[in-house]
């Protein structure tokens, strides 16, 4: 499978969520590429192709993931931030939500040339994640970092990892 899925651009990233929060979202390039670690907690969801290969990781800042999540189910950006307090991961609604903005996202993955491929898992991270998974992560053939902005819920970036 490796290197078989295109990762999307930009302006594909930001017309996406853009339709799906509906609200306003800047999407430009990290200006550092995301670092996982206990400091900065994220939630990486991971698409896999119809034959359960790994093909895809994509790991969203916690406050980007929980910003996007209350935006979809029509959270106040106030209940977002009061659930993210001391948080490590999502929970309840606002993982619910996340999940759904995870599952769209899966869209811009698939293109008429290369392989089918559908979100498969969440994970948060730091935090165990299959070996397939961490390869991918640890040592990708392809990396976009993005910086994405949700209009009223707060920014944070998002890396999609090929291989």
């Amino acid at each position: 499978m490796a290197g078989r899925i295109p990762l999307p651009v930009r302006a594909s990233v930001r017309d996406l969520l853009t339709d799906l929060l509906g609200r306003s979202v800047e999407v430009r390039q990290a200006g550092d590429p995301l670092v996982l670690s206990p400091s900065r907690p994220a939630l990486l969801a991971t698409y896999r192709d119809d034959d359960g290969g790994m093909a895809v990781a994509s790991a969203c800042e916690l406050p980007l993931a929980a910003g996007a999540g209350g935006a979809i189910g029509m959270m106040s950006a106030g209940e977002v931030a009061e659930a993210l307090k001391g948080a490590k991961t999502l929970e309840g609604d606002l993982e619910e939500f996340f999940h759904e903005v995870a599952n769209v996202m899966g869209k811009l993955l698939n293109t008429p040339t290369s392989p089918h491929v559908a979100l498969s898992a969440l994970y948060t991270v730091p935090g165990e994640v299959p070996a397939d998974v961490a390869r991918v992560v640890l040592a990708p053939e392809v990396r976009l970092d993005y910086r994405v902005d949700v209009d009223g819920y707060g920014d944070g970036t998002m890396t999609l990892l090929g291989g």
